[in-house]
């Protein structure tokens, strides 16, 4: 069984406006879809609302608060997206009506969701998924809140936070009653390449849970993966569909996380696929600079992990996607050892 899992996805701003003109044009996963398409599930954290604001996809007043439209359920689902998570830092945005929208929109077109509902408090329950006799549970939160502060905030009734002590026994219920566990947590510093130290607090109790995988982001550039009992921890899996930051170049490569499943086994294989932007457009590599992207994003992953406990990044295969896995001790000492420039 595998699971593939992306970073943000933003279907406001300019391509919301493209999604309203012409909704069949807009494919912005088009050239990932090899990746997709190897996946018995897909999981991305939907960065935006998805509400009628009568043709606006973005704040005439702010940039950083946007929509997107209705028909971006409709373009998910047909781009082989099964999951989203609501719960991070733009989910009120538009307000309440704006989230409900959202929710009917999704469930019209068969997209599910997680950390977010209508009911108070609803929120914190896994949603599980079915998939070739599998059962997986995904949890998903946001310690991001743009409305000022959270615990005071309606928003609190319907999307999950931060909360072990809420989790832990719904966390322990999963992992009793699922084949797989997965969390989705949104938080962390915008533009860090390393996770900052109260996201790693966090989620160590949340591993330790038995938890087969964390899925992050937020910080909208990729971050080195960390590791516990074989486990990964993406702390940030970048922007999939989310225009490049000129500002900040690191925004404009990221990758797809692919677990891989096997009875009796568990956890067999974990891979990262990456790709560069075009605008909005994950793009996979090729072309005469591909060598060098796949050497660029494997040095760059192997160091940014260093910091994280160690990752061996394996050749790149098909796609590009190389397989992670824990450093060895001798693996790290080698990776923390300066090295001529111009190396990986």
């Amino acid at each position: 069984m595998v699971i593939v899992a992306g970073g943000d996805v933003n279907l406001g701003r300019e391509l919301g406006q493209l999604i309203i003109k012409e909704p069949t044009l807009a494919d912005p996963f088009r050239s990932v879809r090899p990746i997709l398409d190897s996946a018995d599930l897909t999981f991305v954290n939907l960065e935006c609302q998805l509400s009628d604001q009568d043709g606006q996809t973005q704040s005439p007043e702010n940039r950083l608060v946007f929509t997107g439209p209705p028909g971006g359920a409709a373009l998910l689902a047909r781009s082989g997206i099964d999951l989203v998570s609501l719960a991070n830092n733009h989910m009120w945005d538009y307000g309440k009506k704006a989230l409900l929208e959202t929710f009917h929109h999704l469930e019209r077109a068969g997209v599910a969701y997680v950390g977010a509902s209508r009911e108070p408090n609803g929120m914190y329950e896994p949603t599980i998924l079915h998939r070739n006799g599998w059962s997986i549970a995904v949890f998903a939160v946001t310690q991001i809140w743009n409305q000022g502060t959270f615990k005071t905030h309606q928003g609190r009734f319907h999307v999950a936070w931060a909360r072990y002590d809420i989790l832990h026994k719904k966390l322990a219920k999963a992992r009793a009653e699922n084949d797989v566990v997965l969390f989705s947590y949104h938080g962390g510093g915008e533009y860090l390449p390393m996770p900052l130290e109260y996201t790693k607090e966090f989620l160590r109790p949340v591993m330790r849970s038995g938890v087969d995988a964390v899925l992050g982001h937020h910080p909208h550039v990729p971050q080195g993966i960390g590791w516990y009992d074989g486990h990964p921890i993406f702390y940030s899996l970048g922007n999939l569909v989310f225009r490049m930051h000129s500002d900040y170049p690191e925004t404009g490569t990221s990758f797809l996380a692919r677990l891989t499943f096997e009875r009796g086994r568990g956890l067999t294989r974990v891979e990262a696929c990456p790709y560069t932007m075009r605008l909005e457009n994950p793009m996979l590599f090729d072309g005469q600079a591909k060598p060098a992207r796949e050497r660029s994003i494997r040095g760059h992953l192997r160091r940014l992990s260093t910091y994280t406990g160690g990752t061996h990044v394996g050749e790149p295969g098909e796609h590009s996607c190389m397989e992670l896995r824990p450093a060895t001790k001798e693996e790290l000492a080698a990776q923390l050892r300066p090295k001529p420039a111009g190396t990986n």
